[in-house]
This record gives structure tokens, C-alpha cells and sequence, in this order.
């Protein structure tokens, strides 16, 4: 009996220690000291630290509109977002002992979102400087953007310099806007007619708008526009040169460091052991793939 009092002590007060430790917690795995190996996921990665609030409740809140297939969508009637991110998301959380809770929100409400502490993180946002005013990114996959037109492109838009005088729909929140605002002011500079810009919530609202013909262009993400034409190969084509941009990143708030820190290191095990390969694989989206995970690798 003495020596059950003495054990009985002894963990109430290792548990009084932990409760009082501070703000934040170590995640840690006594039976590993390396990253799993490839396809495994046994428990949190050695010695990461999570804010203390993130462990507490156990799950990370992630926002994204779902827009982008196959890197980010939803199935009609569904708003369980689906695809590669969520994919490379759910793995790299397990990795820190954690789940992710994935909520679909318009894409113009998500940075608002982080920044009211409604989410944790936006779950794949494009890593832009004016973004990084506020936001810090973990770098997941690379992005980029191309001008979608309809089969046989009856508008004879060839590239970016031919857009003045011309219908484009954009995503609203998106880095889209910036580039285009930029190939406004060049129309307007050289004299020429200004771009009709159309912005939509969503991937799919810009789609439908060049497939009723409200606009004559949709300047999409590069992966969204291969899923369409693969699937729709006699309504859409590419036209002109694609755009490698800004990449996707996971965005977190920049006074948020554990987490932007414990994303990042989980991410680079998933690249160094191969399991972040294999995901890419099965969406058939390689050439997106990224050889090193940066915080803030965005040069846009």
C-alpha cells in the first residue's frame, strides 16, 4: 500500500508539472527519433512543439473554398473538401499527433478567417507578398496559372499580351487579380481597350462563365485547367504559355510560429521519406511537386 500511495504522488504531480509548463507543448514520440518510413504514420514526430491550445482541442482548422480539382474540390452535393491537399493535409497532421478539421468557405473569406482566429490555417492559399504582410506560408506544392478558352478559341486570344479588349473571370481573393491589373495598365499604357475582368467565388462559377459565353477567357490554375480538358477535351483548350507562380502554402498567422514551424518540419518528412511523392503520384500530379519545404519560398 505505501508503494501505491508513493507512485499515485508521484503522477499527480508530473501531471501538475505538464498543467503549469506554459504556452505551448512538445509533441513527442519516445520510440522514434527519425521521420516515418514511407506510408507510415504511427504517432507525432520527436520533439515539435504545437501551441498549447492546438494539442488541447486536438485537430487543426483549416479553410480553403475547394475549388481546384484534383488539388482541392468537392463532389456535387458534398462540402467535404476532397483531393491531393487534403490528402498531403491529413498526413502530414497525423504525423503531429493531430487531425485536420477542413471547412469549405468562399475563397475571399479565408485569409479574413486566420486573421479572426475562426481558423488555425488556410489550408492551401497562394503565397504572395501582400499576403506575407500578415501571414506566414509553409510552401506545399507549386502554382501557377493558364488562359482557358473554349475548343477551337473563337476569341483568337493567344497570350496574355492579347487580353486588351477582352472578357477574362478570375478568382476572387487570388493572385489572378494582381497579374491582371498589371496587364490592364499595359492595355491602357499602349493605348489600347481595357480587359472586361469578371471575378467568381470558386474555380467551378468561373468555369461556368466561359462555358455559357458571359466571358471569353478563364484564367485558371494549371492543374484545374489539365482536370478539365482531360475530362472535357472537346469543350475546352489551353492557349499561350503557362504561368508558374506563386506556390500554394498552408497560411498561418505570422505571431503563430509553433505552428508554422511544426507544419513545415512534418512536410519535410513526408518529402524526405517518400510519402509526399507517392501522394502527388496518385493524383498524376508530379511536375507540381516540391524537392525542399520553405516557409515563405514564394519569390511572387
Amino acid at each position: 500500500m505505501r508503494v501505491k500511495r508513493i507512485l499515485a504522488v508521484a503522477a499527480a504531480a508530473a501531471l501538475t508539472a505538464v498543467a503549469l509548463s506554459g504556452c505551448n507543448a512538445v509533441v513527442q514520440d519516445p520510440g522514434a527519433s527519425t521521420a516515418p518510413k514511407a506510408g507510415a504514420s504511427t504517432g507525432a514526430l520527436a520533439g515539435i512543439k504545437l501551441p498549447a491550445d492546438i494539442v488541447s482541442k486536438g485537430y487543426i482548422v483549416f479553410a480553403d473554398s475547394g475549388s481546384v480539382k484534383p488539388l482541392k474540390y468537392t463532389e456535387p452535393g458534398s462540402d467535404q473538401i476532397i483531393g491531393l491537399v487534403p490528402d498531403l493535409t491529413n498526413e502530414y497532421a497525423k504525423r503531429l499527433g493531430l487531425k485536420a478539421k477542413i471547412e469549405r468557405v468562399s475563397g475571399d473569406s479565408v485569409v479574413p478567417g486566420i486573421l479572426s482566429g475562426r481558423f488555425d490555417a488556410g489550408l492551401g492559399l497562394g503565397d504572395f507578398a501582400e499576403r506575407r504582410k500578415t501571414l506566414d506560408f509553409v510552401d506545399i506544392i507549386k502554382g501557377g496559372q493558364v488562359l482557358l478558352v473554349k475548343k477551337g478559341n473563337p476569341s483568337g486570344v493567344k497570350g496574355m499580351d492579347d487580353l486588351c479588349g477582352h472578357s477574362i473571370a478570375i478568382a476572387k481573393g487570388s493572385n489572378e487579380q494582381a497579374v491582371i491589373d498589371a496587364q490592364q495598365k499595359k492595355c491602357s499604357d499602349e493605348g489600347h481597350p481595357a480587359i472586361t475582368v469578371q471575378a467568381y467565388a470558386d474555380g467551378p462559377t468561373q468555369t461556368l462563365a466561359l462555358q455559357s459565353g458571359r466571358v471569353e477567357i478563364s484564367y485558371d490554375d494549371i492543374a484545374d485547367a489539365n482536370e478539365l480538358i482531360k475530362e472535357n477535351p472537346d469543350l475546352y483548350q489551353v492557349t499561350g504559355d503557362y504561368q508558374w507562380l506563386a506556390p500554394y502554402g498552408v497560411g498561418v498567422l505570422k505571431a503563430n510560429s509553433e505552428l508554422t514551424d511544426a507544419i513545415q518540419k512534418a512536410l519535410q518528412s513526408m518529402v524526405d521519406d517518400g510519402t509526399y511523392q507517392k501522394i502527388l503520384a496518385k493524383y498524376g500530379q508530379q511536375p507540381i511537386g516540391l524537392d525542399k519545404i520553405d516557409i515563405n519560398g514564394s519569390t511572387f
